[in-house]
């Protein structure tokens, strides 16, 4: 039965002493085998969650984001709090099935040392037991926030695509710079000045772009779970993030080549190389606020405000 009342989480677990020694349970077990199982990473010394710590550290994976999930789990779910306390609860039995699927992916990833299958698993678990324990009113408000594990756990393809965003960038700042009338030539992934005036700049992984691009298309998921009131506004947001992403990498690139060809080539390839991701990213993100305005019909919501106002005013104009 369908429960109204909003959720006094301390009055539910005196009321539901069953529920309440299943939920401890469960949750302890989840605690066990995800905290303090050490069977994952290097010399299987790592636990599930510490292996997600750990390997959202390494500069090699350009997952540095996946640290602020949780963060922004966390959020997200304080954001809907009222919501979760006044929804309708219910006990869901397909919950229970989600739950053991979760488990599965678990046992499956124990039996092969797979850590990504194993950190995979914790959004079934997780959402598997609210829904089973609470019903599918409750658990709706926690899909979303469940989903965002996923962008701490690194991609096993990543190193294809790093490839080839490293050819996307060198061909975008190679054309566009010969367009500002640079002499140079490009390789492969290298680009060199034609006349020999500075060393070849190698676009090495680290200048491909998949760091900004992962967490821009993170950053693009969170804002527009917050400010779009459609799935598909949403969806557009997070595929518009992608191009945003590689479009401001090549800028940057094409920089860093116009620089070494018209002024300082060592200044280009070492300080401005090191800290020129600190002005490009954010244009990125600017772009991104901008398509979040847009998606929203920003400009023509503006002027209809700008034409009440414009209306109101001389309606309130006094009659000579």
């Amino acid at each position: 039965m369908n429960n109204h009342r909003q959720l006094n989480p301390l009055l539910w677990l005196r009321e539901n002493p069953i529920a309440t020694a299943l939920l401890l349970t469960i949750t302890g077990t989840l605690v066990y085998f995800y905290g303090a199982i050490e069977l994952f990473g290097n010399y299987r010394k790592q636990t599930v969650i510490y292996w997600i710590w750990a390997i959202c550290g390494k500069t090699e994976y350009d997952y540095g984001h996946g640290r602020f999930v949780p963060l922004a789990m966390a959020f997200l779910i304080f954001r809907a709090r009222k919501k979760i306390l006044s929804a309708p609860r219910s006990s869901e039995w397909w919950g229970l099935a989600i739950l053991i699927l979760g488990i599965f992916f678990y046992i499956v990833a124990y039996r092969t040392i797979q850590a990504r299958v194993a950190a995979g698993s914790i959004p079934f678990v997780l959402y598997g037991l609210i829904a089973f324990i609470w019903g599918r009113h409750v658990a709706r408000h926690f899909i979303f926030p469940l989903i965002l594990v996923y962008f701490a756990i690194p991609l096993p393809g990543l190193t294809q695509a790093t490839n080839g965003l490293q050819v996307i960038a060198t061909q975008i700042a190679y054309h566009v710079s010969s367009i500002c009338g640079a002499d140079i030539i490009a390789a492969g992934t290298n680009i060199q000045s034609a006349a020999g005036k500075w060393d070849a700049l190698a676009i090495a992984e680290g200048c491909s772009g998949v760091r900004s691009l992962i967490a821009l298309t993170f950053i693009a998921a969170v804002y527009g779970n917050l400010t779009q009131d459609k799935v598909w506004k949403h969806i557009v947001l997070i595929g518009v993030s992608v191009p945003l992403a590689i479009l401001a990498n090549s800028i940057r690139v094409t920089t860093i080549i116009l620089i070494a060809e018209y002024g300082d080539a060592e200044f280009a390839a070492k300080t401005y190389h090191n800290f020129s991701g600190f002005i490009f990213f954010p244009m990125g993100l600017a772009g991104l606020l901008l398509c979040g305005f847009l998606i929203n019909g920003g400009w023509k919501r503006e002027r209809q405000k700008t034409t009440t106002r414009i209306i109101q005013s001389g309606a309130e104009k006094p009659r000579e």
